[in-house]
């Protein structure tokens, strides 16, 4: 066929799609060759029109079979790339396991010494023992310097360990806020808003999700893989909504669990009773995630942040606040009362204790 061969497309695939089928085109074909050529007719024999059909039935077919088999071969080289890059993904993630799990084994393992040793440690003690008590008894017998000297040293000393323990309060405060207000250890890692949290927990690559036993409970967590010893097991922070709290599976490698927390108003500083706790103090919400709440709860955000902030201060919070204002109040409003030497302390203020101003 001369010219562009796709030329006639359009007018071929309205006939397609009225046929409905192979058989419907091919037979409209073959009628609409029947009614309005000599195709049949005009043939000397019927060899001479089959001849021809056939002639280009395997042209097309030719062509056909060189499509399919040139799909096959990319579909074949697709595969073994896939499959090269699934083994090299799984033998990584086989190694970074277990170097995991031989990290977890080097600070879990107990460091065992010799009877030799054992005695060794036990003569260093007794003489450190011996040599405290010798100096206790030397210096009350000595009984060196005044009441005034002592009084200074103890006055210096007091200095000292006020202005050390504000330069720790300094240096703490400069710690940037945890990372998605949560925190790691060497089973999971964590992040955390008001309302939820959302914990990552590394298995053994290869996993299937029917393998994994998770089990949320009110105030309890257990996880791990059938067959072997779990991962998690305990009690939470707090307590939780087990019915909207959920699990999954990622890359059969880890587990992604999302906890819904019961009290939406307060931060967490662990996941599991006993694990390493974060300062939650330092946590500063994202200021568009505040724009998000509604005008009740937003109020209530920004309330529990300032009252941290007070506390951290040694400040009274904002319900302290505002019963000394009422106090004030009451002062101004009954000036015949006397309470000069009346001794008020604001207590409350989300349990913060209380505060004299």
């Amino acid at each position: 066929m001369e010219g562009d061969p796709e030329r006639f497309d359009g007018v071929l695939l309205n006939i397609a799609q009225q046929s409905g089928s192979i058989d419907g085109i091919l037979d409209c074909f073959f009628g609409f060759l029947q009614r309005k050529t000599d195709f049949f007719t005009g043939a000397q024999d019927e060899q001479a029109a089959e001849q021809m059909v056939l002639k280009y039935y395997k042209k097309h077919w030719k062509a056909g079979q060189k499509k399919r088999l040139e799909i096959q071969e990319k579909n074949r080289i697709a595969d073994e790339e896939r499959k090269q890059r699934a083994e090299e993904k799984r033998k990584k993630d086989e190694e970074e396991y277990q170097k995991r799990q031989e990290e977890m084994s080097k600070k879990s393992k107990i460091e065992e010494v010799t009877d030799e040793e054992a005695a060794k440690i036990k003569a260093e003690k007794q003489s450190k023992e011996e040599g405290s008590a010798a100096s206790a008894a030397s210096a009350a017998g000595a009984e060196e310097g005044s009441a005034e000297a002592k009084a200074a040293s103890s006055a210096e000393a007091a200095v000292a360990a006020a202005e050390a323990e504000d330069k720790e309060d300094g240096a703490d405060s400069k710690e940037p806020p945890p990372p998605g207000n949560g925190g790691s250890t060497d089973k999971y890692t964590w992040t955390q808003t008001l309302g939820a949290l959302e914990v990552y927990v590394n298995v053994r690559p290869g996993v299937k999700a029917k393998q994994i036993i998770c089990d949320i409970g009110t105030d309890t967590l257990k996880l791990g893989i059938k067959g072997e010893p779990l991962i998690l097991q305990g009690k939470m922070h707090a307590k939780v909504k087990p019915d909207d709290c959920m699990w999954t599976l990622i890359d059969n490698k880890i587990v992604q669990i999302t906890i819904e927390k019961f009290d939406t108003m307060k931060w967490w500083s662990c996941v599991m009773q006993g694990d390493d706790e974060i300062d939650t103090k330092k946590i500063v919400p994202e200021n568009s995630k505040l724009s998000d709440l509604d005008g009740e709860t937003r109020m209530t955000v920004e309330k529990m942040m300032y009252d941290q902030r007070q506390k951290a201060l040694g400040k009274p919070t904002s319900d302290q606040e505002k019963q000394h204002d009422l106090l004030e109040k009451f002062k101004a409003a009954h000036p015949e009362m006397d309470f000069s030497k009346a001794k008020i302390n604001y207590g409350g203020g989300g349990g913060g204790g209380g505060f004299n101003f």
